[in-house]
C-alpha cells in the first residue's frame, strides 16, 4: 500500500510530561514486496519450530510488517481512525498450483553437472537437459530414475512444513498486534488501569474527572485537618490549614501519571501501560505550607505551659532550733518544642488530623529543701542521768548551769569559755549551796553540782568533732560519766573550753527534763555535716586500779558522832583510785570503725576511808 495512505488523522489532546520511561527504537515498516520464492530445504529446516517448543512473541522486524492502524506517533486515536483503501488479501492458491510451484522450485534447484571440460561449474535442470548426454552406466541410471519420485515427495513435505512454519509465525505475530491494539484503546482519552493518586485509583477516568476527583478529595482533606494539643489540665489549642497558609498542586503529578501509557510511539506506549500490570504507580498531591505559624504557636504555648522551678530557703524563727524555718522547694515544668515541632510537622506533611498530648518535662528547683536541712544537722547529743534524790541545791544548780548554754550559736572558729558563759557561781546568779568535791573530798559549796554540766557538754563537744582547748579531769573519777570523760569547772581556776572547728555556726540547744523520776541534763550540737561523714565518741579503758589506802582518823571535838576514844564513826568510805588510758574513736556513716587513737591518760588517786573518833576516855573501875 503506497505511504501517503498510512498518516493518521490529527485530533486535539491535553498537553502532558514526557514520560520518564526511555524509549524503545521504533520497528521499522516493512515495504511492499514480491511474493518469495519457496525456501529451500536446508533453509526449511532451520526455520522449523519443533512442536514441543512454546509459541514466542512476534516481533515486528523487517520481514513482518505492523497492521496498517499502528503508527508511531503520539497522535494515535485507536480503532477508530483505521486506515482505508487497503488492498484485499489475495487468496492462498489451490493445492494443485502450490505442488505444482514447488515442483517448479525444486526443478530449479541447482545441481552438479556430470564431469566435463567445464568441471565444477554449477547449471540448472534446464540446462542439464541441453546439455550433451553423457554415456554412464545402466545402474547409475536406473538408480537416478527410481529415486526421483522419492525425492519430489520430500521436497513437497519441506515445503508444506516450511508453510506451516509461516502460518504459525504469521498467527502468534497477529496476536501480538491485537494485543497491542486492545490495550491501547484501554488507555484512549483515559488513564490506565494501576494508577493512583492520592490513594485513588484512576483507571478509566479523563484528565479532567480525575482533576475534578483529586481536588475534591484534597479540598475535604484540608478543609477537615485540624491539630488539638491538649494538656493534662484542660487547656487546649488548636492548629488548622488556615493558620499554616495550606496550598496544594494536582498538576503536576496527575501530568505524570498521564504521560504513562500516552507519550511515545505505540511500541512505547504499549510497553509502557503492560509495566503499570507488573508494578502499580501512585503518586500525591503536592502541599505547600508555611510552618513558621506553628512555630509561633508553639513559642506562644510554651510561655503559658512553663513554669520555673521554686528554690527552697532558710528564714530566721526564734521559736525554732536551730533558729531556722524552711520553705519547701516547687518544681517547675517545661515544654519541648523541638520535638513536637518535629511531630507536628510529620502530621501536616501526611494531612493527618487528630490530638497531640502536651506532656511538660518536669524541671527539678536548684536547691531543695532537704539540700538546705542537709547544711544543719544534728551532730552530737548527749546527756546524763541527775538522779530521782539528791541535794535539792544540786538540782538547782545543774538546772541553771545546762538552761545558760541554751540557743547559743558559735561562729565558725570561735572559742567557747564554760565559766564566761556560766558566770561565776554565785548567789546573784541564782546558784546555791551543795556538796561538791574540792581537794580530793566532798565539802559544801554554792555551785555545787555545776562539773555535771561541764562534763555533759564535754562529751556532747567531742562527739560533734569539735576541738577541746582546755579539759581537766576531777580528781576523784565521777559516777555520772565514765572515768576519763569528765571535766572540772572552778571560778577562779579551772575551766572548760572548745573552739569551733568547722567552716559553719554551731547551734547548741540544751534541756533539763524529768524522765520516769529521774532529772536530766541534755545538750545538742547542731552544724555542717562531717565532710567525710565520719562520727566521733571516747572510750575508757582502765589500765590500773590503785587500792584504798590505809584509813585515817579524825577526833570529833564537837562529840557530834562519837565521846570515847574507843568509838568511831566513818566520815567517807574512801576511793579506789584509777590509771584510764581515753581512746577517740571515729567512724564512718555505716558505723565501721575507721580509727582509734589515744587521745589522753587520766590518773585518779585513791582516797583513804575517813573516821571520826572520840576524844575522852573512859573511866574503868
Amino acid at each position: 500500500m503506497p505511504e501517503e495512505q498510512n498518516e493518521p488523522r490529527k485530533r486535539r489532546r491535553r498537553p502532558v510530561a514526557q514520560s520518564p520511561a526511555a524509549p524503545e527504537p521504533a520497528a521499522p515498516q516493512t515495504p511492499a514486496e514480491a511474493p518469495k520464492a519457496a525456501p529451500s530445504r536446508r533453509e526449511t529446516q532451520r526455520r522449523e519450530t519443533p512442536k514441543s517448543e512454546a509459541p514466542k512473541p512476534l516481533r515486528v522486524t523487517a520481514d513482518t510488517a505492523e497492521p496498517d492502524w499502528v503508527v508511531p506517533s503520539a497522535g494515535i486515536k485507536g480503532a477508530a481512525e483505521r486506515r482505508v483503501g487497503t488492498k484485499p488479501v489475495e487468496k492462498a492458491a489451490p493445492a494443485k498450483a502450490e505442488k505444482a510451484a514447488v515442483r517448479k522450485t525444486a526443478e530449479k534447484k541447482t545441481v552438479k553437472a556430470p564431469k566435463s571440460p567445464r568441471a565444477g561449474r554449477s547449471i540448472t535442470l534446464t540446462e542439464a537437459k541441453k546439455a550433451p548426454p553423457v554415456r554412464k552406466k545402466k545402474k547409475k541410471r536406473q538408480t537416478r530414475k527410481s529415486g526421483a519420485p522419492l525425492r519430489r515427495i520430500l521436497l513437497g513435505i519441506a515445503g508444506a512444513a516450511a508453510l506451516i512454519a509461516v502460518l504459525v509465525v504469521a498467527v502468534r505475530g497477529g496476536t501480538q498486534l491485537l494485543d497491542i491494539k486492545r490495550t491501547l484503546d484501554s488507555g484512549e482519552n483515559v488513564f490506565y488501569g494501576n494508577l493512583y493518586m492520592n490513594g485513588i485509583p484512576l483507571q478509566g477516568m479523563t484528565l479532567d474527572q480525575a482533576a475534578e476527583l483529586v481536588t475534591q478529595q484534597v479540598q475535604n482533606q484540608i478543609g477537615a485537618f485540624s491539630i488539638t494539643l491538649h494538656t493534662q489540665d484542660g487547656r487546649s489549642w488548636s492548629i488548622t490549614a488556615d493558620d499554616l497558609r495550606m496550598q496544594f498542586n494536582t498538576a503536576d503529578q496527575l501530568d505524570q501519571l498521564w504521560s504513562i501509557g500516552h507519550t511515545g510511539t505505540s511500541r512505547e506506549r504499549y510497553e509502557q501501560a503492560k509495566a503499570l500490570e507488573e508494578e502499580p504507580v501512585s503518586r500525591y498531591t503536592t502541599l505547600t505550607y508555611d510552618l513558621s505559624s506553628v512555630n509561633q504557636i508553639l513559642t506562644q504555648i510554651k510561655k503559658e505551659i512553663d513554669v520555673p522551678a521554686v528554690n527552697a530557703q532558710r528564714i530566721d524563727d526564734p521559736e525554732a532550733w536551730p533558729p531556722f524555718a524552711y520553705t519547701d522547694d516547687v518544681p517547675g515544668q517545661t515544654l519541648d518544642i523541638t520535638g513536637l515541632n518535629e511531630h507536628i510537622t510529620e502530621m501536616v506533611e501526611t494531612l493527618t488530623s487528630g490530638t497531640v498530648e502536651l506532656t511538660p518535662t518536669p524541671v527539678a528547683a536548684k536547691v531543695t529543701r532537704s539540700e538546705l536541712e542537709g547544711q544543719i544537722v544534728k551532730l552530737s547529743s548527749y546527756e546524763t542521768a541527775v538522779g530521782a534524790t539528791s541535794h535539792e541545791g544540786r538540782f538547782t544548780n545543774i538546772r541553771i548551769g545546762t538552761e545558760k548554754f541554751n540557743h547559743l550559736v558559735i561562729r565558725s572558729g570561735e572559742q567557747v569559755s564554760f565559766n564566761k558563759v556560766t558566770g561565776k557561781r554565785t548567789e546573784a546568779n541564782g546558784f546555791v549551796e551543795a556538796p561538791e568535791i574540792a581537794y580530793g573530798e566532798y565539802v559544801m559549796g554554792i555551785g555545787g553540782g555545776i562539773c555535771q554540766v561541764s562534763s555533759t557538754l564535754y562529751n556532747a563537744v567531742v562527739n560533734a568533732g569539735l576541738e577541746v582547748v582546755k579539759r581537766t579531769q576531777h580528781s576523784l573519777a565521777s559516777n555520772y560519766v565514765p572515768k576519763g570523760q569528765d571535766a572540772t569547772v572552778s571560778d577562779d581556776r579551772l575551766d572548760f573550753v572548745f573552739k569551733n572547728s568547722t567552716s559553719a555556726p554551731i547551734y547548741i540547744e540544751t534541756q533539763y527534763y524529768k524522765k520516769k523520776n529521774y532529772w536530766y541534763s541534755q545538750f545538742t550540737l547542731y552544724g555542717r555535716p562531717d565532710p567525710n561523714g565520719y562520727s566521733y565518741h571516747l572510750e575508757s579503758q582502765i589500765r590500773e586500779e590503785i587500792p584504798l589506802p590505809e584509813p585515817t582518823y579524825r577526833p570529833d571535838r564537837s562529840m557530834n558522832y562519837v565521846v570515847y576514844t574507843d568509838q568511831t564513826y566513818q566520815i567517807s568510805k574512801g576511793e579506789v583510785g584509777y590509771i584510764v588510758d581515753v581512746y577517740l574513736v571515729t567512724t564512718n556513716a555505716s558505723g565501721l570503725e575507721v580509727s582509734r587513737e589515744l587521745a589522753y591518760t587520766d590518773t585518779y588517786k585513791a582516797v583513804a576511808p575517813q573516821y571520826y573518833v572520840g576524844v575522852m576516855e573512859r573511866e574503868t573501875n
